[in-house]
């Protein structure tokens, strides 16, 4: 019972998931719903669906462990892929006018994943973490509530990884780290 309470914890709390979550209420709290719904397209099309689309080919190839790539030599080639798709996005927006804090948070999240790729070199460092404890920051002018909720369940994300063992503590504590110091500069930038 407790491996699957686990499981559900860390397919909740995982990267994209959150990203996902965190994109819907920031985008519709600042654009009209119009704008929202194009701004949500543009990123889960050219950002979040071909990393689904990459991660589930590899997984299912035997290139990668899992959809969570938790072993760390095989996360090299998808830290390439999602630069390559942030950078992809990050154009997109650019050009469809986003406001500033758009496209700083999303240089912020660019500059948390070639972190977290370059640290990758000596040690795995948990996105679950990281991404939970940046979304809480980028929420924290918005909504201080849903912040403070997703920043509540971060202990418990860390939990299911590592009872799932996914991560040493560690690369628990790597991941809090590099969301604080990302999720800090969101806040002082914007």
């Amino acid at each position: 019972m407790t491996q699957k309470i686990a499981r559900l914890i860390s397919r909740i709390g995982h990267p994209i998931s959150l990203l996902l979550t965190f994109l819907v209420y920031f985008l519709f709290s600042i654009h009209t719903p119009l704008k929202g719904f194009w701004t949500l397209i543009i990123i889960l099309s050219l950002g979040i669906l071909p990393l689904i689309a990459w991660n589930l080919y590899h997984s299912r190839k035997g290139l990668y462990s899992n959809f969570d790539v938790s072993i760390r030599t095989q996360r090299s080639s998808m830290y390439r892929f999602i630069l390559l798709l942030a950078v992809i996005v990050l154009t997109a927006l650019w050009f469809s006018n986003q406001p500033f804090n758009v496209i700083i948070g999303s240089l912020v999240l660019i500059q948390l994943l070639l972190l977290a790729f370059f640290i990758n070199y000596k040690t795995k460092i948990s996105l679950h973490v990281a991404i939970a404890v940046y979304t809480g920051f980028g929420l924290w002018e918005i909504n201080r509530e849903f912040s403070m909720v997703i920043w509540a369940v971060t202990p418990l994300i860390a939990w299911s990884r590592w009872y799932l063992g996914r991560h040493l503590a560690i690369e628990l504590f790597l991941g809090f780290v590099l969301g604080c110091l990302c999720g800090i500069e969101i806040l002082y930038f914007i």
